[in-house]
């Protein structure tokens, strides 16, 4: 329901030559906005090439029109009423009164008004009401922020640090905060895979991708990874993939895809032999929780696969949210880990640390240009009296279940 309504809204208040490109991609449609929505709940193989094309008009008018694209979290932008009116919707009615207050606002068109001009009342509501909103809050905001991207953000991480040891692996295997299942389809052609996500959206694109891989129609997959790599690179991961042919060239067996929350894992104890788990934890209000099921679920001798981002990129995100006034923390990240605060994590429900390795390196010059203007001040000196040559942004480690 709510992408119809987002679609609705969009279609309304962007320019006229905007709106063409999207009718473009469905000529034959009278109702736009409702058939936009029926597309994104598809996963079929006409879906999955009608995404392919709406993920590249859209990244090109990320690029060359900002002001008019899909974009979240993001001021300035033709999306952003429709944002403030959603959050509004999911407040306290005291969150609401203190912004109110704080904005100086008694309505929400003035108070949608009043957000996007000022940048200090947009840091303001970040640190005192986004970073603390539920996560059960933000999963129906998910399907709008999947609009955003057909990647995931973490499909490169997965084939340089994980999928080596994954693919030796035989078993079942938890594929948590899948996303739109890009490792699902890889380690299907090896392992049982079970995919969760609490984001329906990206879930089709994954099941209808299953589909195709397991009827052996795989002639879109180029089309796919060349998406990917495009979208990675607007954000400076830069990467070169193998081919659709080398990554997809084994029989695939079918994967069960499931809709939900990483706390509340409902499968038997004991019954993963793997859980891969790239780029999430970061996203969760309790990370803690997310393990404790990861304990239970795995089988002893069973490796978990985990990617998460540092202290260090802590720093960085922080000037970054603080000179854009973004509403939430950037890319909805709530949590940075080091070493010792993931070994403790892990470690305290019966994993053991099997691999640690520290990955996407800044110079410490460049890493202290933005420490000096953090207002992470506290955390940018501790790390400031500890120097290093080069600052890892990221981790990645693997875990094994005592």
């Amino acid at each position: 329901m709510i992408l119809e309504d987002f679609f609705n809204y969009y279609f309304k208040v962007t320019e006229p030559e905007v709106r063409k490109i999207y009718q473009e991609l469905l000529p034959e449609s009278t109702d736009l906005a409702a058939d936009y929505a029926k597309m994104f709940s598809r996963n079929d193989e006409e879906a999955i090439a009608f995404l392919l094309k709406f993920h590249n008009a859209a990244n090109e008018l990320r690029r060359n029109r900002p002001d008019q694209a899909i974009l979240f979290n993001v001021h300035g932008n033709v999306c952003f009423p429709f944002f403030v009116e959603y959050i509004w919707r999911v407040m306290s009615s005291e969150e609401q009164n203190r912004l109110m207050e704080k904005a100086g606002c008694d309505n929400l068109d003035d108070l949608s008004r009043a957000l996007n001009d000022r940048v200090e009342l947009r840091n303001w509501f970040r640190k005192e009401i986004g970073s603390f909103l539920s996560q059960e809050d933000l999963f129906t905001m998910n399907e709008i922020i999947a609009l955003q991207n057909f990647s995931s953000g973490g499909e490169y991480s997965f084939l340089k640090y994980a999928y080596p040891s994954l693919k030796e692996l035989e078993g079942k295997v938890l594929d948590a905060g899948c996303g739109a299942g890009f490792a699902s389809l890889v380690m299907s052609q090896y392992m049982t895979v079970y995919s969760i996500d609490a984001c329906r959206a990206r879930l089709e694109r994954g099941a209808a991708l299953s589909n195709m891989m397991k009827k052996g129609e795989k002639e879109i997959f180029p089309r796919v990874i060349n998406l990917i790599e495009e979208e990675l690179g607007d954000i400076a991961v830069q990467c070169e993939f193998p081919t659709a042919e080398k990554l997809l060239s084994e029989p695939a067996r079918e994967i069960t895809f499931t809709e939900g929350s990483l706390d509340a894992l409902n499968y038997p104890d004991k019954f993963f032999d793997a859980i891969n788990c790239l780029d999430v934890l970061e996203h969760t209000y309790d990370p803690e929780k997310i393990v404790a099921q990861f304990s239970r679920v795995i089988k002893p001798g069973g490796k978990v696969f985990i990617t998460a981002p540092t202290r260090y990129g802590e720093v960085e995100q922080r000037i970054h949210e603080s000179i854009e006034g973004t509403m939430f923390p950037a890319m909805l990240h709530m949590h940075h880990f080091d070493p010792e605060s993931l070994n403790k994590m892990f470690l305290a429900h019966g994993f053991k640390e099997v691999e640690m390795v520290p990955f996407d390196y800044m110079s410490w010059e460049e890493f202290l240009e933005i420490a000096d203007r953090s207002p992470a001040r506290e955390l940018a000196e501790e790390l400031r009296n500890n120097p290093f040559d080069q600052v890892a942004l990221q981790l990645y480690a693997v875990y094994e279940k005592i």
